[in-house]
């Protein structure tokens, strides 16, 4: 197991967790995803990201970035490959981002393309 940059993300939590929807994904989910192992903190200077291994049914294994915040363009240009090249040596064959439309114009240029739409109604 490698062991999370714990004061790295002690830095960027409140970002993170100001990025987050807490009726998904609590700052404390994420805080457990990490102490067990089961995702990864990648920090820079202004910006952090986390991101998780994900295995599917059909055989699929992607890296899901699951939040980042911080500039914009570390995300994009520093930490974006750095998550990639883990993924890849992990054996993923994709990464997956699901997040805000705006990530669609900045994440195009490095080969992302909507592969999905998600609906949600409030009830």
């Amino acid at each position: 197991m490698i062991l999370p940059d714990w004061a790295g993300y002690q830095r960027f939590r409140p970002m993170l967790s100001e990025a987050l929807d807490p009726d998904f994904y609590p700052i404390e989910y994420v805080d457990a995803l990490l102490l067990n192992g089961e995702a990864q903190v990648f920090c820079s200077e202004h910006a952090a990201m986390i991101a998780e291994l994900k295995q599917y049914p059909g055989g699929a294994r992607v890296v899901h970035c699951l939040v980042a915040a911080g500039r914009i363009d570390e995300i994009s240009g520093t930490l974006r490959p750095r998550v990639e090249a883990w993924g890849a040596a992990a054996g993923c064959t994709r990464a997956l981002v699901e997040s805000r439309a705006g990530w669609m114009r900045i994440l195009e240029p490095h080969g992302y393309r909507v592969w999905q739409v998600s609906l949600m109604k409030e009830l």
